[in-house]
Parts: structure tokens; C-alpha cells; sequence
């Protein structure tokens, strides 16, 4: 079993598939993690929440009952006449929820009952935070029970609350947000208006970090909505990963879709560090889309706006990739010369290699110079895929 210090390194480097391992050997590392999250002292007992419904959500899939479990076990401590073992337990409650909404998203309302109480009203506002960016369903009935708080005198209260509804009234394309007496998580203009000028600083735990926000930050946040989609590339099963800001597809990536997810995160904090990563389908139903209509062969040029983010070298090279006509290829050489630097052709391949919008910015269309495929981030099986998809690769084959 891992020491107490092992788990503690685990989390400083939120090292989440090395605690997942431990935990699938012996389900005591969980019972550390619970024990870590009694004492709330920084940046490790927020790793320890996030751990939780991490490794909670990777066990589930071979043990179904076990976040189920966990869940009812902090609201029976709860009940306890002692109570101090549940020290924390809405920020766990929450991580839970957010990490395993299909097992344990009916716990919704027992987790908005906590609010009441002035010891555990944080957590709670933290946990549907969580919740809100992976699984807005379950935030949706509960806007009566969180709107008091839009005026709480505590800032932290206040932010979070104002962070629960930017993120839902975001949502409202996926599911209609009414009630009979009008449209939900809508608020009065003197509240608005108090929000928007409201300058406390906040800090909240998030993607890892514990960050500063201005309330008011907060109350105009933006968001990346990403989505993931089976889909048949001829033969062979891909999970497509896709992203999309208010201006457009920023990612499309090809990898196992946990990998893609976490990747995204990664490369959302350095290009979009104000905004939130939302699971949503609705902003990239159109993308969904248009990719389901090429990989069947009735689409050959895409329509959908796009906000490739990189550097301008970068983003110059990804503009003549998406010039390169469907059915045809080029060199990494040629792709230099277009580009106006013919001694580029190392950093033109890796500009190709680091396009963020696979298949919409068509980088698989770059071959080598004898034809030969080369490499391709989503991996050479992909990429020949789609070259036959278009009608090139057997021409590439014959003349190689």
C-alpha cells in the first residue's frame, strides 16, 4: 500500500493514472483521499477533492456501485451527531457528481440542500461550479435554491454563484431554460449591473490551479465548449474530440478521447486562460455535422468558422494547408516554398505536426517527398484513411 507521503507526491504532481493503479490494488488509497480532504490547507487538499472524483470515475468503470456508495457515505456522516468526519464533505459531494453525473447526478438535490448550511455553503457553490461545466442538466432545476446567493455578502459566495450562472446561461441552446413565469437563470438589471462592476477578488480552485478572478470577471466569463463523437473513418471506429470558442472550431483532435480531453485542457490554459472548458454538444453540432457529411463522402469543403490559435508562423502555415484542394496533396517542401521560406521545411512539419483543427485544417494532406506519409498526429492508419477517402492514396501508392 502507498505510504501517506507517496499519495501526497501523487497529488502535488496531480499524477491521477498513478492513483488510479494504486486504487485498483487496494481501495485504501480512497480512504486516504477522504481523510486528506478533513483539513482544508491549500493547494493539496484541492488536489485531494479533484483526486477523489477522478479516481472515483476511473473505478466506477469496473466496480458501478462504488461512487454511489461513496456519495451516500458522506451524507450518512453528515447525519452523524459527531459530524466532524464530514468535515469538507460538499467539495467531495461535488467532485464526485461532476466526475460521475451518469451514476451519481439524482444526488443534485441532497448536494443543493447543503447550501442551507453556512459551514458547507461553499463547497456546495464549488461543487455545482463542477458540475455546471460537466453536466448542466443537473444544475438546471436548482436555479430557486442558488439564486439567493448572487447577493451574498460573502465575495466567494457571490463569485461562485455568479460563475454558476454564466456557465448555465450558456447552456440555454442545449436545453430550453424556461418556466411558465419566464426565462430561467435570468436576473434583474440592478443585480446585473451590480455584478458587472463588482471588483472583489476571488480565489477558486480550477484546471489544477487556484486562481484570482474579479467577480466581475466572473459574471462575463467566456467558455470553450468541447464534445466527443464516434465516428467511422471507412473501417476503422475514431473518437473525434472537438472544441469551440464563441468565434469558432479551435480544436479537433483524433486520440483516445480521455487523452484528447486532457491534452485540450492543457493547451486551453496557455491560449484561453480567462475561460472555462465546458462539456457541450449544442457549439459544435454544426462541425459534428459537416465532418459525418466528409467521412461519407458528401462534403469536400468545410463551411464551418474556425479560431486556430498559435503562433503567426503557425497560424501562416495552417492558411496554406487549408488552401490545398480536397483529393490533392503536398510536400513539406512545397508547403515551405508556398509559405515564402524554402529552408522552413523542419518548421513548417512541425507547425503541421502542432495544428490544433485536425481534418478541418487538412494537415493530413502533407506528405513526404516520395510520397511516403510521414508522421500525423492522430497516427498513420488516420491519415491513410483519409487520403483514401479522397481519392489519393491509391494514386500515391501506384506512383511511389
Amino acid at each position: 500500500m502507498p505510504t501517506k507521503r507517496d499519495v501526497e507526491r501523487t497529488l502535488e504532481n496531480r499524477d491521477w493514472e498513478q492513483l488510479t493503479i494504486w486504487a485498483k490494488e487496494d481501495r485504501n488509497v480512497i480512504r486516504q483521499l477522504v481523510s486528506r480532504i478533513y483539513v482544508k490547507d491549500g493547494m493539496i487538499f484541492w488536489r485531494a477533492v479533484e483526486a477523489l472524483g477522478v479516481v472515483t470515475h476511473a473505478l466506477e468503470q469496473e466496480e458501478k456501485n462504488i461512487a454511489v456508495e461513496l456519495v451516500r457515505r458522506y451524507f450518512w456522516m453528515l447525519n452523524e451527531e459527531s459530524g466532524g468526519t464530514a468535515w469538507n464533505s460538499s467539495e467531495a459531494i461535488g467532485s464526485i457528481i461532476a466526475h460521475c453525473p451518469e451514476t451519481c447526478g439524482h444526488f443534485n438535490w441532497m448536494l443543493s440542500d447543503l447550501l442551507q448550511d453556512d459551514s458547507l455553503r461553499e463547497g456546495a457553490l464549488w461543487g455545482f461550479c463542477q458540475i455546471a461545466l460537466n453536466a448542466p442538466h443537473l444544475v438546471e432545476p436548482l436555479e430557486e435554491r442558488i439564486k439567493p446567493y448572487l447577493s451574498s455578502e460573502a465575495p466567494l459566495n457571490r463569485g461562485l454563484t455568479a460563475l454558476i450562472y454564466t456557465l448555465m446561461k450558456s447552456s440555454q441552446e442545449v436545453f430550453p431554460l424556461y418556466r411558465e413565469t419566464g426565462l430561467k437563470w435570468k436576473i434583474s438589471e440592478t443585480v446585473d449591473s451590480s455584478l458587472k462592476n463588482d471588483q472583489s477578488v476571488i480565489e477558486i480552485y480550477q484546471d489544477g490551479k487556484l486562481k484570482k478572478y474579479h467577480i466581475s470577471d466572473l459574471w462575463n466569463a467566456q467558455t470553450v465548449s468541447f464534445w466527443t463523437e464516434k465516428v467511422m473513418i471507412k473501417d476503422l471506429e475514431v473518437e473525434l474530440t472537438l472544441a469551440s470558442s464563441s468565434e469558432g472550431l479551435c480544436w479537433l483532435g483524433l486520440g483516445p478521447a480521455a487523452a484528447e480531453e486532457e491534452t485540450l485542457r492543457t493547451w486551453a490554459l496557455r491560449w484561453f486562460p480567462k475561460m472555462f472548458v465546458v462539456r457541450k454538444r449544442e457549439p459544435n453540432s454544426q462541425a459534428i455535422q459537416q465532418l459525418q457529411e466528409y467521412l461519407k463522402g458528401d462534403r469536400k469543403l468545410f463551411t464551418i468558422p474556425i479560431h486556430p490559435m498559435g503562433t503567426p508562423f503557425q497560424r501562416k502555415v495552417w492558411e496554406e494547408l487549408c488552401r490545398i484542394p480536397f483529393g490533392e496533396t503536398r510536400s513539406y517542401g512545397e508547403l515551405a516554398v508556398n509559405v515564402g521560406n524554402p529552408n522552413a521545411q523542419r518548421a513548417v512539419g512541425m507547425a503541421n505536426h502542432r495544428n490544433p483543427i485536425g481534418i478541418v485544417v487538412p494537415c493530413h494532406r502533407v506528405i513526404g517527398k516520395n510520397g511516403s506519409l510521414t508522421g500525423y498526429a492522430g497516427g498513420i492508419d488516420i491519415k491513410q484513411r483519409l487520403l483514401e477517402l479522397e481519392g489519393v492514396f491509391t494514386l500515391i501508392e501506384k506512383n511511389g
